[in-house]
């Protein structure tokens, strides 16, 4: 059996680190969060959150008052709150002026939510940053009513998302929110190497970060073909009908698509000719709603690919010459195609992209570059374990922009792709948003995997400040589980297994099940049974996880991971026969112990086998062809040291 009571005891704890006194004071939105009842939680971190008395029901017939404003994804997701809570939605321009009321807009399509707002809490959205809102529930000229008023379209659509997060059985509590995020892009970028996603996750995640206040989605898998070793071909077929699909679902959950061309490996950067077949390129996407464009100039030689580019920037010492030729490309797409069509301004990666600390490349490319394009930057490293003030504030001055933002290389896995990183974020610094743009989390190969630090990313670049690592991944990782504890118990162990992100210091290796390892070790040693029951029960635990992880509510989870649970049974199941083994060499048993360790010894053949798909720089699938991992060595270093008793050392 499991050893469940040790685990609701730590959930428990979790929760009531989570909540805090109920009051009219401001609270942070943790006082809200981490309910095992499904209770109401507020993701990202509001900036200005104040309870109040009383409750609004979205029962019996609720109006949702639109006035001019017709977003569609903010209203549906208003009438699916109210479904949810088992009320009838009508949809009206004015108030009814019976029952519960819904006050949906911005300052210029909704006079009567901008009303609401200023009755209810003193003021309107007007004034607040880019995706700001205003949400206040109560009583408005004697009738129960919520208002939803956002600075914009998105703000509202924001607004509609705390909705969906206060819901609390049938009703919304007493609460005033004034809220807007600390940094304007906030998202991902699908850069990695190997398997792109797919069409149906690119979706998924959409949806997903509509959810959680996200607004950038940049499109640039380096195995795409058409993107960087055949970028001057023009999408057809089936691909161009994606990219279109994709675009019309990242603008419904109010996601910024930005579609990146990756030229750098043989690009003219003097000719027309590949000018205009970039233009070329970026008017497709455009042509069906994209509006952000990006020319990503990363992992490619120093080097020329034409004579003219060789003849106009003769080659010296430093770096200097293959920065003039960028920067020129650059600045040529923004000034001759972004700035003419009203589109959002370039975005950019060096091709050195890492370090903060002054170069020549650095330095001529930032001087020479438009102030207006946008730089991306990795951190210290390609991979970052720490992004601090300082190192920006450098890499500002050693990029001369002040428009640079993070692509932040985790949890991507496309070096260690026989590996999941599970990892919350951390040690990104608080105040990073009065020096940065945003961030974009370069994800894993697995698009489901990658959500629960994904929400990470929500939570953070929206409120660093009072960013919690623990328990943003705490409320992810429920909602990607559902409230059902026997799923959720599974997902917690593991992720336990696959934390051991290799650019971190210290590194975190699978905490929970070596810590009844180092039990089970303990009370060997000791000659007593205590300590090792938790071990047998953590193992049990684990061989479940393939079985139960498919009832997630969030159900491609469990597809993503399934090589890496199956193995992780592999192995526990090897750990369980060893220690009846040593229980056998205990009893005098050896026969027992020799058929036991035999048994452990074909499991961990099993854990050999290759079951994860890859994919080479050629475009070419390679299914099956990586080994899993998973466990974080702990299963490896248990097998070592059993067979040492086993072998009499």
């Amino acid at each position: 059996m499991f050893n469940l009571d040790r685990i609701t005891c730590l959930r428990a704890f979790l929760v009531a680190l989570a909540l805090g006194p109920v009051n009219a004071a401001p609270i942070t939105h943790n006082d809200l969060a981490g309910h095992e009842d499904g209770g109401p939680a507020v993701w990202p971190t509001p900036q200005e959150i104040t309870l109040t008395s009383g409750k609004v029901s979205l029962t019996g017939d609720v109006t949702i008052v639109t006035d001019d404003f017709k977003d569609p994804a903010t209203i549906s997701t208003v009438k699916e709150v109210v479904a949810a809570a088992g009320g009838n939605a009508v949809l009206a321009s004015k108030s009814s002026g019976k029952g519960t009321q819904i006050f949906v807009g911005t300052e210029t399509e909704a006079g009567v939510a901008v009303a609401a707002a200023k009755a209810l809490t003193g003021n309107s959205a007007n004034g607040l940053d880019a995706d700001g809102y205003v949400f206040a529930s109560g009583n408005y000229e004697q009738q129960p009513s919520i208002v939803l008023n956002g600075v914009d379209t998105r703000g509202t659509f924001y607004a509609a998302q705390t909705l969906r997060q206060l819901l609390d059985g049938d009703h919304i509590p007493g609460v005033k929110v004034r809220d807007w995020p600390l940094m304007s892009i906030r998202g991902s970028i699908e850069g990695f190497y190997g398997v792109p996603w797919s069409h149906e996750a690119r979706l998924d995640q959409f949806a997903f970060y509509g959810k959680h206040k996200m607004n950038t989605y940049v499109y640039t898998p380096k195995d795409d073909l058409l993107l960087r070793a055949k970028w001057r071909t023009l999408y057809s077929g089936d691909e161009l009908t994606q990219l279109k699909e994709l675009v019309e679902t990242a603008n419904t959950n109010h996601v910024d698509f930005t579609y990146a061309l990756s030229p750098g490996l043989d690009v003219c950067y003097s000719s027309d000719e590949d000018f205009d077949a970039t233009v070329a390129k970026f008017n497709q996407l455009r042509d069906f709603g994209v509006s952000n464009f990006y020319i990503a100039l990363d992992d490619i030689p120093l080097e020329f690919h034409c004579d003219a580019d060789k003849k106009k920037w003769p080659e010296t010492e430093n770096d200097e010459w293959i920065a003039d030729a960028q920067t020129f490309y650059l600045n040529r797409v923004q000034t001759e195609y972004i700035e003419p069509n009203n589109l959002k301004d370039l975005e950019t990666v060096p091709t050195h992209y890492a370090g903060s600390a002054a170069s020549p490349y650095k330095t001529e490319f930032g001087t020479k570059l438009n102030k207006m394009i946008r730089v991306q930057w990795t951190g210290e490293g390609v991979f970052s374990d720490e992004i601090t003030v300082d190192s920006v504030v450098a890499a500002d001055k050693s990029y001369v922009t002040e428009n640079l933002f993070l692509w932040d290389n985790f949890p991507v896995n496309d070096a260690n792709r026989d590996r999941l990183f599970l990892n919350p974020l951390t040690k990104r610094a608080a105040e990073l948003y009065k020096h940065l743009l945003g961030f974009t989390s370069n994800p894993m190969n697995q698009p489901y995997a990658s959500m629960a630090t994904l929400a990470n990313y929500g939570d953070y670049t929206w409120n660093g400040p009072s960013y919690d690592p623990t328990k943003s991944t705490e409320a992810s990782l429920w909602e990607l589980s559902g409230t059902d504890t026997t799923v959720h118990d599974a997902l917690i162990a593991f992720t336990d297994l696959n934390q051991n992100w290799p650019y971190q210091n210290p590194q975190v290796n699978a905490t929970q099940l070596n810590k009844d390892i180092t039990a089970f070790w303990a009370a060997r040693k000791a000659g007593t049974s205590d300590g090792t029951e938790a071990l047998k029960d953590r193992l049990e635990l684990i061989i479940s996880i393939p079985d139960v992880l498919p009832d997630m509510a969030m159900k491609a989870f469990a597809t993503d991971v399934a090589p890496w649970a199956t193995v992780a049974k592999q192995w526990a199941t090897a750990c369980k026969h060893l220690i009846a083994m040593l229980e056998a060499l205990d009893d005098k048993d050896q026969s027992t112990a020799d058929a036991e360790f035999n048994s452990a010894k074909e499991w961990v053949e099993k854990t050999k086998a290759k079951t994860v798909d890859d994919r080479n720089a050629q475009g070419e699938d390679l299914p099956k062809s990586i080994v899993p991992t998973t466990g974080d060595g702990a299963f490896d270093k248990f097998l070592t040291d059993a067979t040492a008793i086993y072998n009499g050392k």
